[in-house]
């Protein structure tokens, strides 16, 4: 397929709002593949090179595609600048400047210079040796090849480059859209788009998934499982507000397990390779190789993948430490000096693949029963406390433990036979019963930094307030919740301005807002945040239309930062409006 098709589908995409019609459009494209280009037409229509896993980003720094297409349009930097501040995108800029240019060498037929006719892949590997070229010099490499593709495309894919570059394509596709339209482009149905949604969540890879699809079918995409170093999707919990509700849950008997103040982590190994993915499936193998060591030492089989939470532990007093001091360890630097400073260990809850087998649908005392099989406890390896309840007392025991030993709270967990391990899905087989859940709302909750405005008085310079959202997961779109300028320090001001000013855009189409923002930003940052109360509003979109006899959405009232970014949680992996939807009904 030729690039400039596939982004001739972006400019369709990028302008319309309907949802069904962005799948069509999309559709359409899709089927003009032969199969053989397809998984890199998926990776580029989310923005991306390679699964996330992988590790491997295209983002390059603004100065550098500012530099880049300066050369490509003959143009000063300067200017450039002044028409990135008139026009307020990059994609946009570098798509006029190159139509002038080009309208201006037509005129000059001395002057006049061809654009090359690139097919997808072409401008995926011009785009994958960008991102992988390193080392001294790397950064004018980069631009010399950078602007050498800019100068020889179309004004229009120049405009889909210059956002794949700033990472930010600006079309409001998601992967729940884009498997959908793969569906109906492959099989003529969006019905199936479940099948490839099953087959996504067991190994986190569309690329692999869509090249299944299209040279093997539907099938085949059905018979999809787990594999080593390809990461599962982590199951998530609903949420109760007590013992006895969580008791009900589970008709009157589960097992129940700390919920460790942590880093969610799933750990791949084969042989004596081993690899550690975060909740959001970013492999943070390199930040811990101490975990390496232990996790070595520990197996008592060469290949499994299992999951744990990785904790800072204090190893003279035998207490766990908070979050803040774990949270320091997924610093990509000094590695070798926070190993030092903030131990770990790890406390393992699940099996998810061993003995070539995929664990998913076995039901979780079996793989409880399995994991105590695969790896032994050691000073720094130990299984999740554990135990089996049948009644409130017993629970509440096992939460104010829990409470002592500085964790979060508890997990209650269905035991019965169907208590398979949901892959991507935030079912009711595993529930979370947090400090401060029974009360009338002490709650907190994971949202996305959508919008902000700009700060004044003493925040001059930097963000004042900033707009926070849930998600959908059902119309996969973020809803607003909240405005808040509370709890920040001018430390996180300062970290909020430098990490959300590369990610400042026009409204994303996947926003459902009424609520007007200065500033937009591209859905990426997760913070926790608490607050006094839940109560219907006008204004916010939070489970709008789903309240009864009513259109109004909710928002949360007196909301402040508690401190804590969510490192480890991808905006889709948010706080839900069905979450705060049920927290508001129990209120």
């Amino acid at each position: 397929m030729r690039f400039k098709d596939l982004c001739e589908c972006y400019f369709k995409l990028e302008n319309t709002q309907k949802k069904l019609e962005m799948v069509d459009i999309l559709a359409n494209t899709l089927t003009k593949s032969d199969g053989s280009e397809i998984g890199k037409i998926v990776l580029l229509t989310l923005g991306k090179l390679y699964p996330d896993f992988v590790g491997i980003e295209l983002m390059l720094a603004e100065k550098m595609a500012i530099k880049a297409l300066a050369l490509a349009t003959g143009k000063s930097e300067k200017n450039i600048l002044s028409f990135l501040d008139e026009i307020g995108d990059l994609g946009k800029t570098a798509h006029k400047l190159l139509d002038n240019k080009s309208q201006s060498t037509l005129l000059d037929f001395t002057n006049q210079q061809e654009t090359e006719k690139y097919d997808v892949v072409d401008v995926w590997k011009i785009l994958d040796i960008i991102s992988q070229t390193s080392g001294e010099g790397s950064a004018d490499k980069k631009i010399r090849i950078l602007s050498g593709l800019l100068s020889k495309v179309t004004p229009l894919e120049a405009r889909y480059i210059s956002r794949l570059i700033a990472g930010n394509l600006r079309t409001g596709v998601a992967v729940q859209l884009l498997l959908e339209a793969l569906s109906k482009a492959k099989t003529g149905s969006r019905e199936n788009k479940q099948f490839l949604e099953r087959a996504y969540n067991r190994c986190s890879d569309l690329d692999y998934v869509s090249s299944v699809l299209y040279k093997e079918g539907l099938e085949a995409v059905k018979e999809i499982e787990v594999k080593v170093f390809s990461p599962i999707k982590v199951m998530l919990a609903q949420r109760v507000s007590n013992s006895e509700e969580l008791l009900e849950r589970f008709n009157g008997k589960c097992s129940l397990e700390y919920k460790y103040d942590g880093l969610r982590v799933q750990i791949h190994k084969k042989e004596n390779k081993v690899k550690l993915f975060s909740r959001s499936t970013e492999n943070i193998t390199k930040q811990f190789p101490d975990v390496i060591d232990f996790i070595n030492n520990a197996a008592l089989e060469n290949e499994f993948i299992i999951e744990g939470e990785i904790v800072a532990f204090d190893h003279e007093k035998e207490v766990i430490l908070p979050f803040q001091h774990v949270s320091q360890r997924k610093r990509k630097h000094d590695i070798d000096q926070k190993i030092r400073e903030i131990p770990v260990r790890v406390f393992l809850f699940d099996v998810l693949f061993s003995n070539s087998t995929s664990r998913l649908d076995l039901s979780y005392l079996d793989r409880r029963e399995n994991l105590q099989k695969i790896v032994r406890e050691t000073n720094n390896i130990k299984l999740s406390h554990q135990a089996i309840a049948d009644n409130s007392d017993k629970i509440d025991a096992f939460f104010h433990q829990a409470l002592q030993d500085n964790c979060e709270g508890i997990m209650g967990k269905s035991i019965g036979k169907d208590s398979v391990y949901q892959a991507g899905a935030r079912g009711w087989n595993w529930v979370k019963y947090k400090a401060g859940y029974n009360t009338k709302l002490s709650d907190s909750f994971d949202l996305v930094i959508l919008g902000a405005e700009h700060g004044k008085g003493k925040r001059a310079g930097k963000y004042g307030t900033f707009l926070l959202g849930c998600y959908d997961q059902i119309e996969g779109v973020y809803q607003t919740f909240t405005r808040i300028g509370t709890g920040f320090s001018d430390e996180d001001l300062a970290f909020f301005f430098q990490e959300l000013k590369p990610l400042e855009s026009e409204k994303p189409k996947e926003y459902q807002s009424d609520v007007e923002s200065s500033i937009w930003f591209y859905p990426k940052i997760v913070i926790e945040v608490t607050g006094d109360e839940i109560t219907r509003s006008q204004m916010h979109t939070c489970s709008r239309g789903l309240l009864e006899n009513d259109m109004d959405g909710l928002a949360l009232r007196f909301p402040r930062f508690t401190g804590r970014i969510v490192q480890d949680k991808a905006p889709e992996q948010a706080t839900t409006n069905d979450e705060i939807r049920t927290i508001y009904l129990k209120q």
